[in-house]
C-alpha cells in the first residue's frame, strides 16, 4: 500500500515537473517571439563586432522570384535580432569556462597560394569576372579572413596571412592604372600593413600559424608597382617590436604602430615627422577589441589605447552623402563637426575605443589645417586599419579628405583630377586585400 502511494507520488511529481519544463518553455519562447517583433528595437550597429548590421532588404521582384528576397530577410533578422550583443556577451563568457585553456593554441588554419606563383588557369577557358559582394556579405568575408588562423598566446592573439594571387594580381593592375592615369597630377601611394603575428612574434612561433611571409608579400606586391610609391615599414616595426605597437584583443594595430608608417611616408615625401612626445597624448584603458568575438574574454588579457592629437587642429567635418561621396556643391557647405580624436572618456566603453580615431569608419571626413593655406592636399582610402594613421598626416597639408572604401561609392581617379588632389593613399591590411572581393571592388572604384 505504501509502495503504492510512493509511485503515485513519484508520479505525480514527475508529471508536475514537465508541466513547469513545458510552461517555462513555452514562456522563453513567448517572450523570445515578441521580442524579435519589436523592430523598433533593432540595433542597426554592433559595438562588439564593431560593424554595421545587416538592413532590411528592399524588395524587387528579381529579388522575390528567385527567393532571395526571402533569404535576405532571414539574414536580417538573425543579423539585428534585439540585445545580440549581450547575448554574444553572455555566450563568450560562458564558453571562457570550457575547459583547460593552455598558454598557446592555433584556433584554425588556412591555405594560401605561393607568393609570386601564377595559379593554373583552365585552357581555353574565360572565367566570368567576380561579382561584388554586397555591403554585409563582404564585411563577413573580411571578418572571416582577419580572424583565420589565430594563435592564442601569452594572453595575445594574433592573426594569420594567406596569399592570394589572383587577388594580388586584380589589385596591382588596378593600383598601376590610377596610377597611369594621375601621372603628372596626383602621386599615388599605397600602404599594406602587416599583421600583428609578422612584427610582434619570432619566426618559430609564426610557423605555428603557417599561411605565408607578410615581409616577402609586401616586398612582392611593391615590386609589381609601375608609377605608384609602396611605403614599406615593417622592417622598423619588428625593430620596435617592444613597444605595444599592436592590440592583444584587436585585429587594428595602435597608433603607436601607424606612427612608422607616417615615419616612412614623410621620408618618401621628404618632410620632417614629429616625433611622438610632440602631441598631446591620452591613454585610455582597459581596451577589449575585435578577438573576443572569437575567443573567450578569460583567455585574453586587456589592451590600453594611446591617442595623439593633432597639433594643427582635432576639428574635422563629415558627410553623409548620398553613396558615401558628397559632390562640389556640398563640400562648399559645412558638414557635420566632429573630432579627429576623440578625447571624451563618457562617448565610448571600454569594447570601442578604437572609434575614437577619426569617429570610426562611416562617412566622408575633411580637415582643413587652419595653419596651412598652400592648396596641398591628401586623399585616404582606407579601411579601419587608416583610422589610427590619418591624424599623423593633419599638420602637414592644407586639406586632408578620408573615404573608407567599404561605404563609399566613387570614382577615384576622377575625383583627384576634379579636386587637385596632391596625394593619393590607398591604405590596407595585407591580409583583407588579399580577399578577392576587396581587389575586386578596388578595381571598380580606382576609375
Amino acid at each position: 500500500m505504501k509502495n503504492t502511494k510512493l509511485k503515485k507520488s513519484r508520479r505525480r511529481t514527475i508529471q508536475i515537473s514537465r508541466r513547469i519544463s513545458i510552461l517555462l518553455f513555452a514562456v522563453v519562447m513567448t517572450i523570445g517571439t515578441i521580442t524579435g517583433l519589436l523592430f523598433f528595437i533593432r540595433p542597426s550597429q554592433s559595438m562588439l563586432e564593431k560593424r554595421t548590421l545587416t538592413t532590411f532588404p528592399s524588395f524587387t521582384l528579381s529579388t522575390f522570384l528567385d527567393g532571395s528576397y526571402f533569404s535576405d530577410i532571414s539574414l536580417w533578422y538573425a543579423d539585428t535580432f534585439p540585445g545580440r550583443d549581450r547575448l554574444m556577451s553572455v555566450n563568450n563568457s560562458i564558453a571562457s569556462m570550457n575547459g583547460i585553456h593552455p598558454k598557446t593554441q592555433v584556433l584554425s588554419t588556412a591555405k594560401a597560394d605561393e607568393i609570386g606563383q601564377k595559379q593554373e588557369k583552365e585552357e581555353e577557358t574565360k572565367k566570368e569576372p567576380a561579382k561584388i559582394p554586397d555591403t554585409f556579405a563582404l564585411q563577413e568575408e573580411i571578418q572571416g579572413q582577419i580572424t583565420a588562423g589565430l594563435l592564442v598566446q601569452n594572453g595575445a592573439a594574433y592573426g594569420g596571412y594567406y596569399f592570394n594571387q589572383a587577388a594580388c594580381d586584380q589589385y596591382v593592375n588596378a593600383v598601376n592604372r590610377a596610377a597611369s592615369e594621375l601621372d603628372g597630377t596626383t602621386n599615388v601611394y599605397s600602404i599594406l600593413v602587416p599583421n600583428n603575428s609578422a612584427v610582434m612574434l619570432d619566426k618559430e612561433t609564426q610557423e605555428k600559424l603557417g599561411g605565408s611571409d607578410q615581409k616577402q608579400a609586401i616586398e612582392y606586391y611593391y615590386s609589381l608597382y609601375k608609377k605608384a610609391k609602396g611605403i614599406n615599414m615593417i622592417d622598423d616595426l619588428i625593430k620596435n617590436n617592444d613597444k605595444p605597437l599592436y592590440f592583444k584583443t584587436d585585429h587594428h594595430w595602435s597608433a603607436d604602430g601607424a606612427y612608422y608608417a607616417y615615419k616612412n611616408f614623410a621620408k618618401e615625401k621628404g618632410f620632417k615627422a614629429r616625433s611622438l612626445s610632440d602631441y598631446e597624448s591620452k591613454v585610455f584603458s582597459p581596451f577589449y577589441g575585435s578577438y573576443l568575438n572569437e575567443i573567450a574574454q578569460g583567455q585574453l588579457e586587456a589592451d590600453s589605447l594611446t591617442v595623439y592629437v593633432p597639433k594643427s587642429t582635432n576639428d574635422m567635418m563629415v558627410y553623409d552623402a548620398e553613396g558615401g561621396i558628397p559632390t562640389k556643391e556640398q563640400l562648399n557647405e559645412p558638414g557635420t563637426p566632429a573630432n579627429i580624436i576623440t578625447l571624451d572618456d563618457s562617448l565610448y566603453d571600454e569594447n570601442n575605443h578604437y572609434l575614437r580615431f577619426i569617429n570610426g569608419d562611416t562617412g566622408f571626413k575633411v580637415i582643413d589645417n587652419p595653419k596651412i593655406n598652400d592648396g596641398s592636399s591628401v586623399l585616404v582610402i582606407k579601411e579601419s586599419y587608416g583610422n589610427s594613421f590619418v591624424p599623423f598626416l593633419v599638420d602637414h597639408y592644407d586639406k586632408v579628405y578620408i573615404a573608407d572604401f567599404r561605404y563609399c561609392d566613387m570614382q577615384i581617379v576622377t575625383w583627384c583630377k576634379e579636386n587637385n588632389i596632391t596625394d593619393l593613399i590607398l591604405m590596407n591590411n595585407i591580409q583583407l586585400i588579399a580577399n578577392e572581393g576587396v581587389a575586386q571592388w578596388y578595381d571598380e572604384l580606382l576609375v
